[in-house]
């Protein structure tokens, strides 16, 4: 009896027991809201399609045919790196636009068929094509296992995972994939059949075979390559001075195929050996939908890990860098959902793995694109083409495919820039590039990407079980203690308060690739929470049609302010502090990220606003210099100081208030707001 009473009281005083009670208690009430929320997320056009304004629709529909006219030849050339019919590439390109539209969250995002995914599934058909699977049936069963990957992490919003892959590891598998890509093309440019795959092996058999060459073909395939370039340069120069001009270029893809396809079929209709390899598309309209074969779904479970992380990263990552380029912020669960359920619909129709695409993505962001209607006009040319124009697509050169695919890829390598700068910056995250890039160049992309994650990940746990430690006694003749830099958070030892044109963030980690970009997140939600959008005219503007589509990100800001009791202050933001005390490590994606994390907050309060630091050790002192960031000492600003400097404090209060009021007594109005800190969140 005793020992029941005893349970019954640990269980009663049990913390974590007594934790989980108390967050099922307040949870429970709010479930209702909440479900409905997540569901209405799933389906961003819920939110902005009311908001619609008429005016944008003929942007959205010039940016749809354009984006549908640029689909064309890429779904053609990257059928082709995956070792597919050409027509498949077509199939899955329509159903992805069309599924945007709803469930989209970026306005500019170009979604179908990559280089990548095209070299990625090439890999698996090569492995198993030879246990009699055919390879349109391989790589929708690759796409099916993407597309329910991809369902699960946005689900369950497992997002983060990815963030365990680097910049520095994302850049060297990108550049050495885009090169195996380049490498793969090469037989079909110069009229070789039955190259082998793999690096070493290309180089060898092409070099070995230049007397089996053929001339036409090398005259097609290097002529287009030139033209294309020609006319990418005339778009750089030209294209924003005559949209004439501008339209061509972007279309210049499409340009090379309308006239080799028209010289291959007046050359070669009468023939029945062609004069040089074609690529004998035969479309007619959509397939039956059929689900991908059980046993060839088992066996590409695995296989499809490595597609799933390149799909995932480069869509992200596009999104991203295009949201912020436009003022929006993209919703990444949301888009992996989206992801899941556009791969696992597509590979019923015998479609490959799809994702973001970099070079249809600006186009379409240089066209004015308003919203993600614009993917309703992209399916409709692509599904045209594929019921009223597939029999031109029979006559397409091998060799123009393979030019069109080699100038689209070229852009993807990384400069030898990039690299130094990481050698620079870190030498650790140099290495994880370094191993990437060569692995995946000389291995296998699969092998390339995991040895560096793997590197990253290892290096992290080994560099965390060996901390620094200075340790002072009396005894050993270092008792003295200095106090270099600053050792706690200044805003409470120094007794100080935050100004109302203030904000101090206090960083409270490492910051380095696995959790650089939520730790970006919760600074930019707490900024916008916390501090208005400086712009003209903010009413005039929600009406107007120069407004952003994106209504998601201010209805979430609107939630956490009314969560967290805030009201947004009414003085424009001068300051922002970071306390960078408790950092004691900073890789080369954290830089990257701090950067970022500055544009991104003066986007929205201003260019006015001035970056402070304190607290910065020596060491990352030293990174942020290497890496090309301008940071002056506060005793030693002056006239001379570039104006994109940012400044060092030694103390605090004077990072807070160093400035120079016209109003003596504002400095009192001021006093009140409190620090921020990412892992703590708002006071």
């Amino acid at each position: 009896m005793k020992f029941i009473q005893n349970a019954k009281s640990d269980f009663q005083t049990d913390s974590t027991i007594n934790t989980i009670r108390r967050k099922v208690a307040s949870g429970l009430p709010r479930l209702p809201q909440t479900t409905g929320q997540y569901l209405i997320e799933k389906v961003p056009i819920v939110q902005w399609l009311p908001q619609y304004h008429p005016k944008w629709l003929l942007s959205d529909f010039i940016a749809g045919m354009t984006i549908g006219v640029m689909m064309i030849p890429q779904a053609l050339a990257y059928a082709k790196i995956a070792t597919i019919p050409g027509e498949f590439g077509l199939y899955s390109s329509w159903l992805p636009a069309a599924i945007y539209v709803f469930m989209g969250t970026s306005k500019d995002l170009s979604t179908g068929p990559t280089s990548i995914m095209g070299l990625l599934t090439a890999e698996i058909i090569t492995d198993l094509k030879t246990e009699g699977f055919a390879a349109q049936d391989i790589s929708s069963a690759v796409a099916l296992m993407v597309g329910i990957y991809s369902l699960i992490l946005g689900l369950l919003k497992l997002g983060f995972i990815l963030e365990y892959i680097s910049v520095p590891v994302l850049s060297g598998f990108l550049s050495a994939a885009a090169i195996t890509i380049l490498l793969g093309q090469v037989g079909s440019l110069v009229g070789l059949s039955d190259v082998p795959s793999g690096t070493s092996a290309i180089i060898s058999n092409v070099l070995s075979r230049i007397p089996e060459m053929e001339p036409l073909t090398i005259a097609i395939g290097f002529s287009g390559i030139l033209m294309l370039y020609i006319l990418e340069f005339i778009g750089k120069k030209w294209g924003k001075k005559s949209a004439a001009i501008k339209f061509a270029c972007s279309s210049r893809a499409v340009i090379l195929l309308l006239i080799y396809t028209t010289i291959s079929f007046l050359v070669n209709k009468d023939r029945e050996d062609p004069l040089w390899a074609i690529s004998k598309v035969k479309a007619n309209g959509l397939q039956a939908p059929k689900i991908p074969a059980g046993d060839l779904v088992s066996k590409v479970t695995t296989r499809a890990i490595a597609p799933l992380v390149a799909s995932a990263l480069e869509h992200l990552a596009i999104g991203k860098a295009f949201g912020r380029k436009n003022n929006y912020a993209i919703d990444e669960s949301q888009e992996l959902c989206y992801l899941g359920i556009t791969n696992t619909i597509n590979s019923l129709f015998g479609a490959m793995s799809v994702g973001g695409a970099m070079s249809r993505t600006a186009v379409n962001s240089e066209c004015g694109v308003k919203s993600p209607l614009s993917g309703a006009f992209t399916a409709g040319f692509i599904l045209l083409t594929l019921y009223k124009l597939s029999g031109a697509l029979f006559w397409i050169p091998k060799a123009t495919l393979s030019a069109i695919i080699i100038m689209a890829v070229i852009h993807i390598i990384g400069p030898a820039s990039v690299f130094y700068r990481y050698w620079r910056i870190s030498f650790m995250d140099f290495v994880a590039s370094m191993l990437s890039f060569w692995v995946t160049l000389f291995v296998s992309t699969e092998m390339g990407i995991a040895f560096a994650v793997l590197f990253s990940i290892g290096y992290t746990l080994v560099r965390s079980a060996f901390p620094k430690v200075k340790t002072f006694s009396a005894t050993s003749g270092n008792n003295r203690i200095i106090q270099r830099e600053h050792t706690s958070v200044p805003s409470v030892v120094e007794d100080t308060f935050v100004p109302e044109d203030a904000m101090l963030v206090s960083f409270t980690d490492s910051i380095f690739f696995p959790n650089a970009g939520r730790i970006k997140k919760s600074v930019l939600e707490s900024v916008k929470v916390q501090f208005e959008r400086q712009e003209v005219g903010d009413q005039a503007q929600s009406k107007s049609a120069d407004r952003s589509w994106s209504v998601s990100s201010s209805k979430r800001i609107e939630m956490l302010r009314k969560r967290d009791n805030v009201m947004p202050s009414s003085k424009q933001m001068a300051v922002m502090v970071w306390d960078l005390t408790h950092v004691p490590f900073i890789d080369v994606t954290g830089v990257q990220t701090l950067s970022e994390l500055k544009e991104e907050t003066k986007q929205h309060v201003g260019k006015q606003m001035s970056l402070r630091i304190v607290g910065m050790n020596s060491k990352a002192r030293r990174r942020f210099s290497r890496a090309g960031w301008q940071i002056v000492q506060d005793r030693e600003v002056d006239d001379s100081t570039p104006e994109h400097a940012d400044v060092a404090y030694e103390t605090m209060k004077a990072a807070l208030w160093d400035r120079e009021y016209e109003d003596k007594g504002e400095k009192s109005e001021l006093q009140g707001r409190a620090y921020y800190s990412p892992r703590e969140g708002f006071p």
